[in-house]
Formats: structure tokens, C-alpha cells, sequence
């Protein structure tokens, strides 16, 4: 029985028109992932360390309260590290959380940066690297029973709120140990109570140059949250 054109045609494969119309739709999806990226401004670097700040953020708040102490968020250009009062220690000190890993010192990935405004007010922030961390005390050192006095941990807050590293009583006298001067450096910009109020802060993860930004601040209800992604295309 002969074979027909139509029938060779088909069992040699696909024709041209098929072709160019699978070509159309890959590129149709091509173009569309595309805008569907530049018109959202996805930064997926940007994005994940504004969750990381945020689930911390909620973390340490939690902490504060389980354990009734005062935590302290202090903000770098580069970084933020999360702190606890010690009244204990040299009339009441700020120190980093040696014993919780997860709320250590952070650095941002190159290219991202923080702008911070602490009650309405913008803070400048210095750079991780000029920031003194103290030793790990000793596990033998001295407790003391004594409460944390609350209206003492506001006012070195107030105190220190636009000169987060450096302490006013740095040189107030000559028998301080480096460890704690070290730690009279240390003074958060944001408060952490140990009721669960925050101080009214707005802290802005952002790409540099300002391309795209994401701001972690405080809604009507107390809550920490995340507004969405800004991109500044000028």
C-alpha cells in the first residue's frame, strides 16, 4: 500500500509551525518571570534577614518575659547584637546574652545596611567593628539576689540613647576591670521590658543606595511586624 505525503509528513516529527509555537510560549514565561521579578523588586538576601530580625526580635521578647529581665537591641550600620541588664554588676550593666547563641552578635551580608529611628527620633549607627564586646564572665563569679530596678535600667536607656557606644561613666573610676569597661560601652537604642513593651522603634534593612528596603516596626497593638518590601527605583 503506498505511503502518502501527509502520513511521511507526520512521522518525521514536529513541523515548523509547532516548533515556533512552543518557542513563543517559552518565551511568553521567560518574559513574564522577568517583569513579574523587576516589578516586585525581590531581594531575596534583603528579605530573609528581615525575617531573621523579625523571628529574633520575638524571641528575645518572649525571653524577657519568661525570665523577668531587661533585654536591649543595639543596632549597628552593619549588624545588631542582642543584650541583658545586670544590675549586679558595676551599679547595673548592659552584656551580651553569653549563655543564649542564638541572640549573639550578627553581621548583615555585604550590600545591605540598617537606618534606625528610635521614638520618632533617627539614631546614627557606628559600625560593628567599633563596638568592645566583654568577656564571658566566670561560671564561679558572685550572685546577688537583688531585683533589677526598673526606673534605673530606663534612665541609663535615656541616658545613652544617642551615644549607644560609649558610656558617660566610662572614667569614673580608676579600679574598673577592661571587662567592665567594656561593658559600660554597651547601651541598646531599642528596649526589650521584661512585660513585653518594646521602645517605639522603626528599623529599616536596606540595600545600599537605598534600592530596596524593609522596615520592621510596631503596629497599633504592640506587634513587631514586617511592612512590605519598598523599592525606590530613582
Amino acid at each position: 500500500m503506498p505511503i502518502t505525503m501527509s502520513a511521511r509528513a507526520r512521522s518525521a516529527g514536529f513541523t515548523l509551525i509547532e516548533i515556533l509555537v512552543v518557542v513563543v510560549i517559552i518565551g511568553i514565561l521567560s518574559v513574564g518571570v522577568l517583569l513579574s521579578i523587576n516589578l516586585t523588586g525581590r531581594d531575596t538576601e534583603l528579605e530573609r534577614e528581615s525575617d531573621r530580625l523579625l523571628s529574633l526580635v520575638n524571641y528575645a521578647r518572649e525571653q524577657a518575659e519568661l525570665q523577668t529581665r531587661e533585654y536591649g537591641i543595639v543596632f549597628h550600620d552593619d549588624g545588631y547584637q542582642f543584650v541583658v541588664y545586670d544590675p549586679r554588676r558595676g551599679g547595673g550593666v548592659w552584656h551580651p546574652l553569653f549563655e543564649d547563641e542564638v541572640l549573639r552578635l550578627r553581621k548583615l551580608p555585604q550590600g545591605l545596611g540598617f537606618r534606625l529611628i528610635v521614638e520618632s527620633r533617627p539614631v546614627v549607627l557606628t559600625p560593628t567593628g567599633d563596638a568592645k564586646q566583654p568577656k564571658k564572665p566566670a561560671s564561679d563569679s558572685k550572685k546577688s539576689d537583688s531585683k533589677t530596678d526598673l526606673k534605673s535600667v530606663v534612665n541609663q536607656f535615656a541616658n545613652n540613647l544617642n551615644a549607644p557606644t560609649v558610656h558617660s561613666s566610662l572614667d569614673s573610676s580608676d579600679d574598673e576591670d577592661e571587662e567592665l569597661k567594656a561593658e559600660k560601652k554597651i547601651a541598646p537604642q531599642v528596649m526589650i521590658f521584661s512585660n513585653g513593651d518594646l521602645t517605639s522603634f522603626e528599623a529599616t534593612v536596606e540595600r545600599d543606595g537605598g534600592v530596596r528596603s524593609v522596615t520592621l516596626a510596631q503596629d497599633d497593638k504592640g506587634q513587631v511586624i514586617e511592612r512590605p518590601l519598598v523599592e525606590n527605583r530613582t
